[in-house]
């Protein structure tokens, strides 16, 4: 059995941010005008509308590959500091409980009021990103115990030919998925909502497993961070011009040159702006330090409870006649911090912190 690993603060520090992004996420589709929520509300105009799409599309091209990433990361870890049985016991405890309370009990208080029967009400909703990773888990036993536990003892740099092939190399796979999967199409009974970036959470989170089998979290160059950005950046202005000039009936899928230049941009964008951030919190915020501990130690009960505010806080701001960007401020200023807080006093509930 392997010893526990040191604690990474700076990846803990980064799934804080991810896990924020997420709340900011939700709030903006609130008032989006996507029917893609709970609760939602027209913008006032066009260009309010314009704003937080384009914030919901850039968040969407890389910050669940990252957590994925991180997911992956730490998966070979605790597998091998345990046995398979012992390894999907947790992950069944950590994941399945959360994700079964929510199916069948948290989904469909979020739907109260819509006249909906029970069972149109029950699902996944956020915690979609639970479901995968309990299959992205239970298929990584699977595939140790089918390989008998062999894994590669030589540690492989990362280096710039491997970024920059795994971007290309997601794009292609993204293009030709999305050519059958488009990404305006819903899975439902699994709740599914962005189907199309399939191949890049499957990816990821192998790509994060093999990071923690060569230790690239921790010995990659910072230099690699400026690369990254680099390369998100460059993807923006090249291929993102392109793939917006046809309308989303054009970049969302279905085989088109626009949909390629778009899986050219988010794909290359992701990979970029996530090896980034891995530099800068590396360099940047690797420390605990009382109020980031709190947050870290959080951070999943905010992920699972974060919906029924983000809700609230929708239908109580509904009687406030003020422009939707100012609604969608109040609501993220009042909802982080409160998701935060509340987090705390949950997970003292009787048996919750085992879970949460």
């Amino acid at each position: 059995m392997e010893q526990a690993p040191t604690r990474l603060w700076f990846v803990d520090n980064l799934r804080v941010l991810l896990t924020v992004l997420v709340v900011l996420h939700h709030v903006a589709v609130t008032y989006s005008g996507i029917p893609l929520w709970y609760y939602t509300e027209q913008p006032a105009n066009g260009i309010v509308a314009l704003v937080l799409t384009v914030f919901l599309l850039v968040n969407q091209a890389w910050f669940m590959g990252a957590f994925f990433l991180l997911a992956g990361y730490f998966t070979p870890g605790s597998y091998e500091r345990k046995s398979p049985r012992l390894f999907l016991r947790d992950r069944l405890i950590r994941l399945g409980i959360p994700l079964v309370v929510f199916y069948f009990v948290v989904n469909p208080i979020l739907y109260l009021g819509s006249h909906q029967s029970y069972l149109h009400t029950i699902g996944s909703g956020p915690l979609w990103f639970v479901l995968a990773l309990l299959v992205f888990d239970v298929s990584y036993a699977g595939i140790r115990h089918a390989t008998r536990n062999r894994v590669l003892r030589r540690p492989q740099p990362l280096t710039y030919p491997k970024v920059i092939g795994f971007a290309l190399a997601l794009a292609l796979a993204t293009y030709a998925w999305r050519a059958v999967v488009s990404m305006d199409v819903f899975v439902p009974i699994i709740d599914f909502p962005t189907s199309g970036y399939l191949p890049q959470y499957v990816s990821f989170f192998v790509v994060g497993t093999v990071a923690y089998r060569n230790g690239w979290l921790s010995a990659i160059a910072g230099r690699m961070g400026k690369v990254g950005l680099g390369l998100a950046i460059g993807a923006t202005i090249v291929f993102l011009p392109v793939a917006i000039i046809g309308g989303p009936d054009k970049w969302m899928g279905h085989g088109t040159v626009t949909s390629l230049s778009y899986a050219l941009w988010d794909s290359t964008f992701a990979v970029g702006l996530v090896l980034a951030l891995l530099m800068l919190f590396r360099r940047r915020y690797d420390a605990p330090g009382p109020l980031r501990r709190y947050l870290s130690n959080h951070a999943f009960t905010v992920y699972v409870i974060h919906a029924l505010l983000v809700i609230a806080a929708g239908h109580a701001l509904s009687v406030l006649d003020v422009p939707t960007l100012a609604k969608v401020a109040i609501a993220a200023i009042v909802v982080l911090p409160a998701c935060f807080l509340l987090a705390a006093p949950v997970r003292r509930l009787p048996g919750v912190r085992r879970v949460l």
